[in-house]
């Protein structure tokens, strides 16, 4: 992440990317070639000039339904896809031959290569297939003793929620619990809430750094360092972050994070990763039995198995992409289109939105009075093919609203009529 657009484009040189990773996709024709005088020029937010043709392309999408729900997992561009199909052909033509020989050295590679952009060492990491595994093996993992307490909310993910419940009825820890303001005013008050539920047993506090349900960006910096003072770990759950907003991974403060390849980055789906700062990988308990790694070394969590070769090897693809398209200008326009709709609808009469405007990225969730969220998600479908999605928050629940770079402004213009029809304005 440290390695700025620009000096990227710069270095690419001759103007078309060529992958560099010795062993990935020898054949050299396996992925588009990416023209960088497409990528030149600022990218304004609201520039649809610039995004209409990065959309049309660069990206390859069913046209019968405006896809409002990019949060489930990200469309990969062409240039990742036609890598990714190459991909699959080099490893089932090559079979266990390739598995043994080659893909180790390929994976080794990787690894360093993904943990470059991530501006971490490649021995403070591991690839797993989602942010959910990632989780799980640092919460499990992590060094409970009887009494400690951990922090959650409404807004954390489902998963890991459970994961804790799961630990907390084995008797290893209690968990306690908080109604998250849906609309807090700013930054210091979150944190502010954090501080006051602490308490003296409290031991882990999880942050999800972009709530999947209704796109709150929590201060995971402020609240680390905080928390830390007061001898608190936090374990962040980042799965939404990486390729929606801009961060750094070093900079957050927490020796445990979790993270999502296959959503905001355009990945293939299959590929999470786990980032436990170097120090913190010896008191680590392995959630996958393993009894041959050194305790300190990483890889004692990483016992999987057989691993997707395909999804792994195209990962340097999606790096690729993403550090042309350039994450300030990924996330000043995903946070523009979300503004368009939401500051339509916030005034309309039974819509209640429950996303905070200046503290969200491109997720954003409403509310329609007297409809289920369900019954919502249904009507924007089948009336106006507008595919969305229902999140459980409260008895109420909401409506989860996700564009990706390749929406439109028209898109979600098209969002504002239906959510108006909808809620009978």
């Amino acid at each position: 992440m440290k390695q700025g657009r620009k000096k990227f484009l710069k270095q690419l040189g001759g103007g078309i990317l060529v992958a560099s990773l010795p062993g990935i996709a020898a054949a050299s024709g396996r992925a588009a070639a990416i023209d960088t005088k497409d990528f030149s020029g600022d990218g304004a937010p609201d520039d649809e000039k610039f995004w209409n043709r990065i959309a049309k392309k660069y990206y390859r999408v069913a046209p019968d339904h405006i896809n409002l729900e990019n949060g489930y997992y990200g469309i990969q561009p062409k240039p990742v896809l036609q890598a990714f199909q190459q991909n699959i052909i080099t490893a089932n033509e090559g079979a266990a031959r390739f598995a043994r020989k080659d893909f180790p050295g390929i994976a080794t590679a990787v690894k360093k290569e993904l943990a470059a952009f991530l501006e971490v060492s490649d021995d403070e990491i591991i690839i797993t297939r989602n942010a959910t595994e990632a989780l799980n093996i640092a919460i499990q993992g992590y060094p409970f003793v009887p009494g400690d307490e951990v922090l959650l909310n409404q807004l954390d993910y489902f998963s890991m929620i459970e994961t804790f419940r799961m630990l907390e009825k084995r008797g290893s820890i209690k968990v306690n619990t908080f109604e998250m303001p849906l609309l807090p005013a700013n930054e210091e008050e979150i944190v502010a809430i954090y501080e006051k539920l602490i308490t003296e047993r409290t031991k882990v506090i999880l942050l999800t750094h972009v709530s999947n349900i209704n796109g709150l960006i929590v201060p995971v910096e402020k609240i680390a360092v905080m928390a830390k003072k007061k001898g608190i770990d936090i374990i962040t759950d980042s799965a939404h972050a990486l390729g929606q907003v801009k961060f750094s991974l070093p900079g957050l403060g927490s020796d445990f994070v979790g993270l999502n390849l296959h959503k905001w980055m355009g990945n293939p789906v299959g590929a999470g990763l786990l980032y436990i700062k170097k120090g913190r990988v010896k008191e680590m308990k392995s959630l996958f039995g393993d009894v041959t790694a050194a305790e300190d070394n990483i890889n004692k969590l990483a016992h999987f198995g057989t691993t997707p070769f395909a999804v792994i090897m195209t990962i340097p693809d999606c790096i690729a992409f993403h550090r042309m398209m350039g994450i300030e200008r990924v996330a000043a326009r995903l946070h523009y289109l979300k503004s368009i709709w939401l500051n339509e609808v916030k005034d309309v009469p039974n819509v209640e939105v429950v996303t905070p405007l200046h503290l969200s990225g491109a997720i954003a969730s409403f509310r329609i009075r007297n409809k289920t969220s369900a019954e919502v998600a249904k009507y924007l479908f089948e009336q106006h093919n507008i595919f969305t999605v229902s999140r459980t928050l409260g008895k109420d629940g909401c409506v989860r609203v996700t564009p990706a770079i390749y929406n439109s402004a028209d898109d979600v213009k098209k969002l504002v009529t239906a959510i108006k029809a909808c809620a009978g304005t």
